[in-house]
């Protein structure tokens, strides 16, 4: 037992020693919630869709404003040379002259078929649609973050059981070294075990890299400069077991909660209204105009009028309502309507298919977390029976009474379940992850 006790103490003081730079500096442990937020609020393709809903939010501004009255203000300056028309009574003569002529106008939409009514309901369901999408797009980072977070934590723990079976590897070369100088073991089984160390020290050298690896792959998630510095939290508590809903119960829950259905049936509505705007055409437009203009003329070798008496006599102002009535126009309007109806039911089909998706997605994601729950279990108890077994034969080896092949053979046993458990582990934590993604409630 204090052999054991020995043993154990060795591989840990091993294992700290091994750890990469990071784990020692005084440096921030980053917890999976903390790196989800970072990635949400940092990563590039969020932004990217955070652009995409400001862009919608200035096309809602743009199709509101039209019910605003426009307005413009003009103004020409101009010089004749030779006969031209002249300002006083449009006479045509020989004269120069020069004019300078201004203007306001607006005009104001006041019935237009219900088009700017239909075209800002449109303009809104597809702001609430692209925000959705945002959130799509936030929740799927969340399943890649961690997906990444656990994949450096199961490196980590990789790194762990090199670490583990170099310092083994070390601990039974002294001992074989011992035993070879009482007589009790051959060189040839010196080299042998001196063979071993150096394969188990390539191993926790590829582990260590292995693990830098998925750190650099979770801090680009979370658009960092780089691994140096970045550490994560360990879990803390026991890997619990419970799936207590059902694929069916989730997925009722998850209609009312996951953006993509949400952006779809957005995306119907939408396309409601797209059909009400197409048949606006049918219906006359009504508009106001008003406007006020004002010109001042001068022509060489005649008694002009001063610049003020001009404003008085040559202002104009007109008020009036402008209203067209479609008749025939091709058939356009017809087929804008059809075209509009084909559009809804393509997108009929299209919420249709994703909630479709959404359930097979369901279903695999709760039996892969069942299938992987299991597989952790029975993992488990071949970690804790091949351990055992390896206890007995260190203790053997020790005593002399097993050979460097039996004993091989049996740490070899040993780590291939350890791996197996750790590989297990952190695929069931994954799995129901995502299990709790889908029946999260937004």
């Amino acid at each position: 037992m204090m052999k054991r006790t020995k043993m154990i103490g060795l591989s840990l003081l091993l294992f700290a020693g091994m750890l990469p730079a990071q784990e020692h500096a005084n440096v921030k442990k980053w917890s999976l919630q903390e790196c989800i937020d970072y990635a949400k609020e940092h990563n590039l393709e969020v932004r990217m869709q955070q652009m995409n809903v400001q862009q919608q939010e200035v096309t809602l501004s743009t199709v509101r404003s039209k019910r605003l009255p426009d307005l413009s203000a003009s103004a020409s300056q101009g010089w004749n040379f030779g006969r031209s028309p002249s300002g006083y009574d449009n006479t045509y003569k020989d004269q120069n002259s020069r004019s300078t002529n201004w203007s306001l106008s607006t005009s104001v939409p006041v019935f237009t078929g219900f088009r700017i009514t239909n075209e800002e309901a449109v303009a809104r369901l597809n702001l609430q649609a692209i925000a959705a999408e945002l959130e799509k797009v936030k929740e799927n980072m969340e399943i890649t973050v961690t997906s990444a977070y656990l994949q450096v934590l199961y490196q980590k723990e990789l790194l762990g059981v090199s670490n583990e079976q170099l310092a083994l590897s070390r601990e039974q070369l002294e001992r074989i070294r011992s035993m070879h100088a009482a007589g009790r073991a051959s060189e040839a089984q010196i080299y042998e075990v001196e063979a071993q160390v150096a394969n188990d020290e390539l191993s926790v050298v590829q582990a260590e890299s292995d693990l830098q690896i998925a750190l650099l792959g979770l801090t680009q998630l979370l658009e960092l400069p780089g691994p140096e510095g970045f550490a994560v939290e360990e879990p803390a508590g026991e890997v619990e077991f419970l799936l207590a809903r059902k694929p069916e119960d989730i997925y009722h829950t998850a209609l009312t909660t996951r953006a993509s259905v949400r952006a779809e049936e957005l995306r119907l509505k939408s396309s409601e209204k797209n059909i009400g705007m197409a048949r606006s055409a049918y219906y006359p437009t009504l508009s106001f105009r008003a406007g006020y203009s004002n010109n001042y003329y001068f022509a060489d070798g005649m008694d002009n009028l001063s610049f003020s008496e001009q404003l008085k006599k040559n202002r104009n102002q007109y008020l009036g309502f402008n209203l067209s009535v479609p008749i025939f126009n091709r058939w356009a309007t017809r087929n804008g309507v059809r075209s509009a109806k084909l559009d809804k039911r393509r997108q009929e089909l299209q919420l249709e298919n994703t909630k479709k998706a959404l359930y097979k997605d369901i279903q695999q994601a709760y039996y892969n977390a069942v299938a992987a729950g299991e597989k952790y279990k029975a993992s488990e108890a071949a970690y804790v029976s091949a351990r055992k077994s390896f206890g007995y034969m260190n203790e053997k080896f020790a005593n002399g009474r097993a050979t460097v092949y039996e004993y091989n053979q049996s740490r070899t046993g040993m780590t291939k379940a350890m791996s197996n458990r750790t590989q297990a582990k952190y695929e069931y934590l994954l799995r129901k992850k995502i299990m709790e993604y889908y029946e999260s409630v937004n």
